[in-house]
């Protein structure tokens, strides 16, 4: 008898499940883990993506899907994909850098209950010179087209040495654009950033951000400061909040994770299930 999905990974609720709908993307940013998997076609069907949302509702108790990539505004079935989501019952979420493709965004609303801008930087002039140019003013121009169809929005930020003394400034920039949230990254030195130059942080300049931030007046906004400190507490054990997956059924159960070898465990789309890594 083959072992069941919670023998497999130890793991008995997922919170949060993180599907990359495809590879590609309309960037080639410098902090970017994809690397060479940027020019790779693997792309989710339709079936997939719901056979997959099922099998993490049934097994785990999830009820939170983001979809990202890649770049998700690429991928065709966008607007489907959010609409077969919600009507199995999750709360769903699309990570985009938010470069133009208006006429999917048109499409896609209702379904969100959030969109993600992912940013490099908190200046035009630090984050357009990590992807290309004009593209902060267009992560921007999204987030007010959101603002105005009372679509909530928020947006998360990978933090490099050279650029982290610009996250204040764009953090109170976020809030009086009306974000909800600032998801904080740091950076690792793989993909592209192990030859973009860019460094990742020290403790010493994710603690002062911290402070910094902890004295601003940040409105409603929700912050995630846990992972500028060193002493972040572990995740409960069996429990974890975010569980991703690779087009190619990688797993990965954090940010530091991502575009890695993954877990000992696979998602197969075939099977729409959990399986072993062959160690072959």
């Amino acid at each position: 008898m083959s072992p069941s999905a919670s023998d497999l990974t130890g793991i008995h609720r997922v919170e949060k499940l993180y599907l990359e709908l495809l590879f590609r993307c309309n960037m080639s940013c410098g902090i970017c883990y994809h690397g060479e998997d940027l020019k790779r076609r693997d792309v989710l069907t339709h079936e997939q993506v719901r056979n997959a949302l099922i099998y993490f509702a049934d097994r785990y108790g999830c009820r939170q899907a983001c979809f990202l990539g890649g770049e998700p505004l690429l991928y065709d079935e966008l607007p489907r994909v959010l609409a077969t989501a919600q009507q199995l019952g999750y709360q769903t979420e699309v990570c985009t850098n938010g470069y133009r493709r208006r006429r999917v965004l048109e499409a896609c609303v209702p379904h969100p209950d959030l969109l993600r801008i992912s940013l490099d930087a908190g200046t035009r002039e630090a984050h357009d010179a990590i992807r290309r140019p004009e593209s902060f003013d267009a992560a921007f121009d999204t987030m007010a087209w959101a603002a105005g169809r009372r679509l909530p929005f928020g947006a998360t930020c990978t933090l490099t040495a050279q650029h982290i003394g610009t996250i204040a400034e764009l953090a109170a920039r976020l809030r009086d654009t009306g974000a909800v949230e600032l998801q904080l990254h740091r950076l690792r030195p793989i993909g592209n950033a192990a030859t973009s130059g860019l460094q990742p942080v020290t403790w010493g300049q994710t603690r002062a951000l911290h402070d910094q931030l902890t004295r601003m007046d940040l409105g409603q906004m929700q912050v995630n400061l846990d992972i500028l400190l060193p002493e972040r507490c572990p995740q409960p054990t069996g429990h974890v909040e975010k569980l991703e997956i690779a087009p190619d059924g990688r797993v990965y159960l954090s940010c530091a994770e991502v575009a890695g070898p993954g877990q000992n465990v696979r998602y197969d789309f075939d099977q729409a299930a959990l399986v072993p890594v062959d160690p072959r």
